[in-house]
């Protein structure tokens, strides 16, 4: 038996991000309230980026909740009617002038199962082309990484962002480069 939800409390909703006040029976009957639920009304893509050096494309983006600038991998919503592949390539292209070949999914992530929804579909290519062009809004910097010194960065904490640790991992370990 799952838990079930009784009742719902909306507290905000948007386009970007939900927040709700549930009341939920627990399998042992106990009831929980507020349970609060986080609901993304949008699935999420991330994406490693090889090129023919064995290096990883890595973004040095400007986080405002962070207070600033992270080492990241291109991230980013699936629009309404958008395939996660197509937001997959469209992200990248947008995020670091980068077009793609030999596309692979990897597989879901669900980080915080416990609070939220969300749902960050892992993808991993090699690079085909690259212009100059980057959101300079959301990134500071772009840089060609040796894969073994992006394993590095993981190991000593200078990649935080838990939804490119997972994809970075899950490519170097899954992707047949």
């Amino acid at each position: 038996m799952l838990p079930e939800r009784l009742k719902r409390r909306v507290i905000y909703e948007s386009d970007w991000i939900d927040l709700y006040a549930d009341t939920v029976r627990m399998p042992d009957g106990s009831i929980i309230e507020p349970y609060h639920v986080l609901h993304y009304p949008h699935n999420s893509v991330s994406v490693v980026i090889y090129n023919n050096k064995d290096e990883i494309l890595m973004l040095r983006s400007k986080r405002y909740t962070a207070g600033g600038l992270e080492w990241e991998i291109p991230a980013g919503r699936v629009e309404k009617n958008e395939s996660p592949e197509d937001a997959a390539r469209r992200e990248c292209m947008e995020e670091t002038g980068c077009e793609l070949e030999d596309l692979s999914y990897l597989g879901y992530q669900n980080p915080q199962n416990g609070m939220t929804d969300f749902r960050v579909h892992m993808y991993a290519a090699h690079v085909s082309t690259e212009n100059g062009n980057f959101d300079k809004n959301e990134v500071d910097s772009k840089l060609w990484v040796k894969r073994d010194e992006v394993m590095d960065w993981l190991k000593n904490n200078v990649i935080r962002c838990g939804v490119s640790m997972l994809t970075l991992l899950y490519a170097d370990r899954f992707y047949e480069k």
